[in-house]
């Protein structure tokens, strides 16, 4: 009895996932697209074990003139996502990413194993005959369709960061037609490089603020600087991507921008 319970074997634990779940707009084939996808495992993956790469596709019925879902099919749409994100949660599948582009709907998970997928999935869709859907899974140990195909680029990261602050701003009852002081932050490989962009950041309108040097890090020469502008998604993104591109020009990198609320 006493063998019994201590050769008792020990209960796999559930893995427990964290979400940061952020959209952006790209392109893909040259094609106008959307992608959605969990950020917090950028952090944790490759998850051991979790090998096969799951893909599920359908074909929207009436998209919009960029390949989108219309505001009529979206929320069938939606349905769909979340009854076959819930049915693979139940084999252990971990729901990653979805895109949208050239008139289809695609999700993206990660499994230890595909055994009963085609089975998972039809018992979905027979609810919505109406839909052709495809499947597909491959061997990615490496999660290489997550970081190198869903995974935002330094441009659409930065984008998405963008728009955390923006929606920050309205909840707290700003205005983004007025005008104010946009401070942004920088950092530099070396002092020279720091001083050269701030000589080409003047003439794109932009002030210094302050410069210190850090103790610790591989960028030590820390910049602020600001812009009077609006703070309107399109404007903020302009500048941010200008600000971005400059800087990588002289061996810098973006950390970021701020500014007081305006109502």
């Amino acid at each position: 009895m006493f063998k019994k319970f201590f050769n008792k074997k020990k209960e796999e634990q559930p893995l427990e996932i964290k979400h940061d779940w952020a959209s952006y707009f790209c392109r893909v084939e040259d094609k106008p697209a959307s992608i959605r996808l969990n950020l917090a495992l950028h952090d944790c993956a490759p998850i051991q074990n979790y090998k096969h790469r799951i893909w599920f596709s359908i074909k929207l019925l009436n998209p919009d003139e960029n390949g989108f879902t219309t505001r009529e099919e979206f929320p069938v749409i939606c349905t769909i996502e979340d009854a076959i994100a819930e049915a693979l949660e139940k084999i252990g599948a971990i729901f990653v990413g979805a895109l949208k582009t050239n008139g289809t709907f695609d999700m993206y998970s990660y499994s230890k194993n595909v055994e009963n997928l085609d089975e998972v999935i039809h018992g979905v869709m027979k609810n919505y005959s109406d839909y052709n859907y495809a499947t597909d899974t491959k061997e990615d140990t490496q999660w290489d369709t997550y970081f190198n195909f869903l995974y935002p680029g330094a441009y659409e990261y930065q984008t998405i960061l963008n728009q955390k602050v923006l929606i920050n701003l309205h909840k707290q009852g700003d205005n983004p037609e007025i005008e104010r002081e946009i401070d942004h932050w920088l950092y530099f490989e070396t002092e020279k490089d720091r001083d050269t962009f701030i000589l080409k950041s003047e003439t794109l309108g932009y002030k210094m603020l302050s410069k210190q040097t850090m103790k610790e890090g591989d960028h030590l020469y820390q910049l602020n600087i600001s812009k009077v502008s609006d703070a309107n998604s399109a404007t903020i993104n302009a500048n941010v991507w200008e600000l971005i591109s400059l800087a990588k020009e002289n061996n810098g990198s973006y950390d970021g921008w701020g500014c007081p609320i305006a109502g």
